[in-house]
């Protein structure tokens, strides 16, 4: 069995419905601190019965509901559902046997403090969940879950407490419970027993002086005689009133009836209305709140629209003072630019004087130049020529290097295609190769994908024929489980019954005292000699003769015969001695009386002989032939008598239902509800269940045998059908790995065909364009031939043409000289005229800068303008919408106050009508008070109908019918009752005689012996609570010592193998007591001696916990087990040997790990991450690693 699902649903931080599944693998839960991955270690402890708010880490039951956030509400229920499966056979859930293959155990929890419990959706006890998951194995006290920090708990914790860990590997927490409950049934049943022995002693002293009383109230019934008529006329004419009574009082009864009919249909029909009228109110309602709302929103609108308008008035106020400011700036701007053309006219005239003297300097310079350009001109052709020649050479000497350099790319080109080629020449061929082995691998993969499915169909048929043949199994051997359940229960109640019943008859219970002394005397010493056996005991009858033997026999059944007179004096002696009440004895060789045969007349209801009908030993048959040799059995009453009255006969007569006439005359019979027979039925009985008991043991031997064939053929069943689901298992991952691999080939055959198709193309554009390239190159080398002769002929002309110019250079050099210091004279004049005209541009520049200013600042006025009178349209145009809004808002608040005024007409109507409800309900409830109290008058007069009926019949024998076939009498009531109570006074007169004494002393004496019989039977349930509890014990003793030394074996074992070496070990702290003995640890790493378990490091201490918790599970797997973070004081190496183990130990046990070691989710085959997105709120998102 293991954990399949957990369903958390506003449990702490989940508040929204999260389902998380589990694999038969390992499933990691991980996440940042505080995202609630403990909750879920909360939430499973919680579900299999935690009830201790501080070990979930809360400090009251409502801080497992979530408490809200900032963006979430508070919740008012907290949910878990646990599902767990498969469910082992013979399994039972509240004391019924579970047939379903998944229980789904289900805890809820309302803040208002009510609890609620599910087994498979049907309601149930804490109590019932805790019984069921303490039977699979799993408590929230042991090792299901391992709370976060908690692990080395197991180490440091009291010895006491660490041998619940033994308790539960040995299975005993469930023994440790039922015992537990045998105690406080122990102490019930005694404290029971001391109440109802006192109450007993009570009653035997009640009954000893009611007895006494009874005697003498047998001499009041010659009295009745003179009573009964007297009484029998008071009756008749008391029952005649009452009937006329009780006839007026049921008309009455029936008009009142009639009346409450009425008003409840009445009622009926107002609660219909009411309840019609309430669902309009709620749909007046509902429309009422959405126009409020359409109000609330329509006045949200205007109020924005409002702000939206004083937003633009401050914007018309910022643009009209903008207006202003720009209006102050045009006037400043024009100030400025009067000024600076002041400015500028100074600086004109200025520029005049200066121009002149620039004038006559350039006048000379322009003679000095024009004589320098005459010879610069003739330069300027020589270097003209020159640089034509320049230029001509240099073209030469560009198109020879771009011919080289063409040619150069060419041939790297050509060497580079011609790689390229052979490149992808090898390629094809590659390419070629791998499309077949493709190709091959794909016909492979078909291949196996069609085998494949036809293997994994055929699996999965075998697997479900095999599921179905193992249900079927589970079923046949749950009925047989429950079969034997019965049988075994049949049989402890028939046992316990026989055992019951021959212990009372070894005590010789409902005897006399005197037999129970002499009988039961053996106890204190030895039985008197002589006393055989009492008479009940000795003989047997059919069961339909019971009742006439005894009738026959008396009180002589309850005689203890003896073997001589002697002995019968020697036992009343000891009677008398001891004062131990009276008996009667029957010695073997008791003298018989002389008398005829009995004769029998041939009546057709005579039985027979009583002799014939009874059967007993040997040495009793004198005995028994002595007493019934005179009684006859006949079928009834009537037959008896003509059987007596014959003259001839002289013997007893009995009828089968115990009427008698004994040989003197005497009628016995009438009904009691004391059995005479009880004697015989008891030996009877007791043969009867030794016969039921025997057979009902053979049956329940026979239902062992079954169950246990079942189980077997179960067992075996299991484990092919887990091999057959895990063939299918594997099969199936064989056929997705396939049709994985198949899809991959189709891929890549398609990619390759693509391939080759981009090779052959790529190929042909290389051999098209090498043969080009060819050509070009026997081009390119011609034309460099012809460019190197052209460009030796110009380099000679050059050499020429540069001499001459290299002359006309030096004197041109001398005349610059001569002009240079005229143009520095120039300069000088020409840079202050600059400067002046820089400063008049400087000032007319200015000033149509502010020319522009004004300019712009009035096309702002402008702007600021029309944005006002935009603003200004766009506020009547809001002002607009506000006013329709404010209309709609007006009918929609009209129309709401009609509605709110018919909606409380409606609710005046129901108010009216409830007040009619209510007045009819006081009404009805009078009325059937009223009828009430007639029912109660018609009860009284019937009761005391009956009461009148029941006395006359139990005191004068006489049936109501006869009664009233008395003819009336007219007499005095009082006259009558007075001369009753006369008769009785002389019946007082004779001393103290209790009328009841007969029926007190029968009702006493039967409520004594049944009082008697259970003080015996909670003797005999202490006696058997003392051997359960006993039992237990021993039981809980051999399993906790056999399984303390296996997990001592195992973590000996374990924990050398985690440390690789080094000692451990448990020992009990007291083994005289192992049943309350604790447990106490030693460990010694390898290498290390340690005196004390708190020296050892954090992450020893965790390795040794974890060690000693794999011992327990090696012994009594749990079904899953919860680890909250175990790994975090680990070392990476020993993270390592506890993966190890994890997956030793996977096999019986699945695990659930929440952890932040990286090499844990790595090992796991799902992981769950718990993540906070929306702040307080967790939320669990899933990722598989298969």
């Amino acid at each position: 069995m293991r954990l399949k699902s957990l369903e958390l649903d506003g449990f702490k931080s989940f508040v929204d419905g999260t389902h998380i599944d589990f694999t038969s693998g390992f499933t990691a839960i991980v996440g940042p601190n505080g995202c609630g991955k403990s909750n879920v270690s909360d939430a499973i402890r919680w579900v299999i019965g935690e009830q201790s708010s501080k070990s979930l880490r809360g400090t009251k039951s409502t801080d497992l509901i979530f408490n809200g956030s900032s963006t979430r509400k508070p919740v008012n229920r907290a949910e878990i559902s646990l599902t767990l499966g498969p469910v082992p056979a013979g399994i039972r859930i509240a004391n019924v046997p579970n047939v379903s293959d998944e229980v789904k155990v289900t805890r809820c929890y309302h803040r208002s403090g009510e609890s609620e419990f599910y087994i498979n959706q049907v309601p149930c006890r804490l109590k019932d969940i805790t019984d069921f998951l303490m039977d699979v194995g799993i408590s929230p006290k042991v090792l299901s879950v391992i709370e976060q920090g908690h692990i080395q708990d197991i180490i440091v914790s009291k010895p006491e407490n660490r041998r619940i860990l033994i308790e539960e590997a040995a299975g005993i927490l469930k023994f440790k419970h039922r015992k537990n409950e045998a105690l406080r049934k122990l102490d019930a049943s005694t404290q029971n027993l001391e109440r109802i022995t006192d109450i007993v002693q009570e009653l035997g002293r009640q009954a000893e002086s009611l007895k006494r009383q009874a005697a003498k109230a047998e001499r009041y019934k010659q009295y009745q005689g003179e009573v009964k008529e007297l009484s029998l006329k008071l009756f008749a004419k008391k029952i005649r009133q009452y009937t006329v009574d009780l006839e007026a009082i049921e008309e009455e009864f029936a008009g009142q009836g009639e009346s409450k009919t009425e008003k409840n249909t009445r009622a009926s029909f107002l609660d219909n209305q009411i309840t019609q009228l309430n669902l309009e109110i709620e749909e007046a309602l509902r429309l009422l709140n959405e126009k409020k709302e359409r109000v609330y929103q329509l006045a949200n609108k205007m109020s924005k629209n409002e702000h939206t308008i004083e937003l633009k008035k401050s914007q018309i106020d910022q643009s009209e003072t903008d207006i202003r400011s720009a209006t102050d700036d045009i006037a400043r701007l024009q100030e400025e630019i009067a000024d600076q053309a002041n400015q500028a006219k100074d600086q004109r005239a200025q520029l005049g004087t200066l121009s002149g003297e620039i004038d006559t300097e350039e006048n000379k310079l322009a003679e000095e130049n024009q004589i320098l350009d005459e010879k610069r001109s003739s330069l300027n052709n020589l270097e003209t020529q020159v640089k034509e020649g320049d230029m001509q050479v240099l073209e030469l000497f560009h198109h020879i290097s771009q011919n080289k350099s063409d040619l150069a790319a060419l041939e790297t080109r050509g060497e580079s295609l011609e790689h390229q080629d052979q490149k992808l020449k090898t390629e094809h061929e590659e390419t070629n190769t791998l499309e077949e082995e493709v190709a091959v691998s794909l016909s492979q993969s078909n291949t196996l994908f069609q085998e494949k499915s036809e293997q994994l169909a055929e699996l999965k048929s075998n697997r479900e024929s095999l599921h179905q043949k193992t249900e079927q199994q589970r079923q046949q051997l749950s009925s047989e489980t429950d079969r034997l359940d019965t049988l075994k229960e049949e049989y402890l109640s028939q046992y316990s019954l026989l055992n019951s019943l021959k212990e009372l008859r070894s005590k010789f219970e409902g005897f006399e005292d005197g037999v129970q002394s002499l009988m039961n005397y053996n106890e204190n010493g030895g039985r008197l000699t002589g006393l055989r056996k009492v008479l009940a005991d000795v003989l047997k009858t059919p069961a339909e003769y019971e009742t006439a033997i005894a009738t026959a026999l008396g009180e002589k059944l309850q005689s203890v015969i003896v073997n001589s007179y002697d002995d019968s004096v020697e036992a009343i002696t000891y009677l008398k001695e001891h004062s131990s009440g009276r008996g009667s004895f029957i010695p073997l060789n008791m003298k018989a009386a002389d008398a005829p045969p009995v004769y029998l007349n041939g009546n057709p209801g005579i039985l027979g002989k009583a002799l014939n009908f009874v059967e007993c030993e040997e040495e009793y048959q004198q005995v028994i032939e002595t007493l019934l040799r005179n009684v006859v059995l006949v079928t009834d009453l009537a037959a008896a008598v003509q059987v007596f009255q014959k003259p001839e006969f002289n013997g007893t007569v009995v009828t089968r239902n115990g009427e008698m006439i004994d040989s003197q005359g005497m009628v016995f019979g009438g009904s009691s509800q004391k059995d005479s027979s009880s004697l015989l039925a008891q030996n009877r009985e007791m043969e009867e269940l030794e016969v039921k008991a025997g057979q009902l043991n053979q049956g329940v031997e026979s239902a062992l045998k079954t169950v246990e064939e079942n189980k077997n053929i179960l067992a075996n069943m299991e484990p092919q059908l887990e091999e057959a689901g895990q063939a299918v298992h594997e099969v199936d991952i064989v056929l997705n790995n396939s049709r994985n691999e198949r899809e991959q080939h189709q891929k890549e055959l398609e990619r390759l065909g693509l391939k080759l198709s981009s090779l052959e193309q790529e190929r042909a554009a290389g051999q098209q364009e090498l043969t080009e390239l060819k050509s070009r190159k026997e081009t390119l080398i011609a034309e460099m031939e012809n460019s190197n002769a052209e460009k030796e002929k110009q380099e000679e002309a050059l050499s020429v043409l540069r001499h001459e110019l290299d002359s006309f250079r030096i004197m041109l050099e001398e005349k610059s000289t001569e002009i240079g210091s005229i143009k520095v004279r120039i300069a000088s004049l020409k840079g202050k005229r600059e400067n002046t005209l820089t400063e008049i541009n400087r000032l007319d520049l200015q000033q149509e800068n502010h020319r522009h200013q004004i300019q712009k600042r009035g096309s702002d006025t402008v702007d600021s303008q029309k944005r006002i009178d935009e603003t200004q349209l766009a506020i009547e145009s809001i002002e607009k919408e506000i006013l329709e809004d404010a209309r709609e808002k007006d009918s929609l608040e009209e129309e709401a106050i009609h509605e709110e005024e018919a909606l409380r007409e409606k609710e005046e109507s129901v108010k009216q009508m409830e007040q009619e409800s209510k007045e009819l309900s006081r009404k009805i409830q009078e009325l059937t008070e009223t009828i009430s109290k007639i029912e109660i008058k018609r009860s009284e007069i019937k009761i005391e109908l009956a009461h009148i009926e029941e006395r006359t019949f139990e005191d004068f024998n006489v049936t109501l019918p006869e009664l009233m076939n008395r003819p009336p009498e007219e007499f005095d009531v009082r006259e009558v009752d007075q001369a009753v109570r006369e008769l009785k006074q002389k019946i007082g007169r004779m001393g103290g005689v209790n009328l009841a004494a007969l029926s007190d002393f029968q009702k006493t004496n039967e409520r004594y012996q049944f009082l008697k019989t259970q003080q015996e039977d909670l003797s005999d349930s202490i006696h058997l609570l003392h051997q359960t509890i006993e039992r237990i014990n021993r039981t809980t003793k051999q399993r906790f010592l056999d399984t303390f030394e296996k997990v001592n074996e195992n973590f000996k074992e374990i924990f050398a193998h985690l440390f690789r070496g080094g000692k451990a070990k448990l020992a009990l702290t007291d083994e005289s007591n192992p049943l309350e003995s604790g447990v106490e640890i030693s460990a010694n790493p390898l290498g290390k001696t340690m005196q004390n378990l708190t020296l050892l490091s954090g992450g020893e201490k965790s390795m040794t916990a974890i060690a000693l918790m794999f011992a327990v599970f090696k012994v009594r797997p749990s079904p899953f087990c919860l680890l909250d973070e175990v790994d975090a004081p680990l070392d990476e190496a020993n993270v390592i040997r506890f993966q190890e183990m994890l997956k030793q130990m996977s096999g019986n046990t699945q695990f659930i790990l929440i952890t932040h070691n990286q090499k844990t989710m790595s090992f796991a085959d799902v992981l769950y991450g718990i993540t906070m997105e929306e702040s307080g709120v967790s939320k669990a998102v899933s990722v598989n690693l298969n």
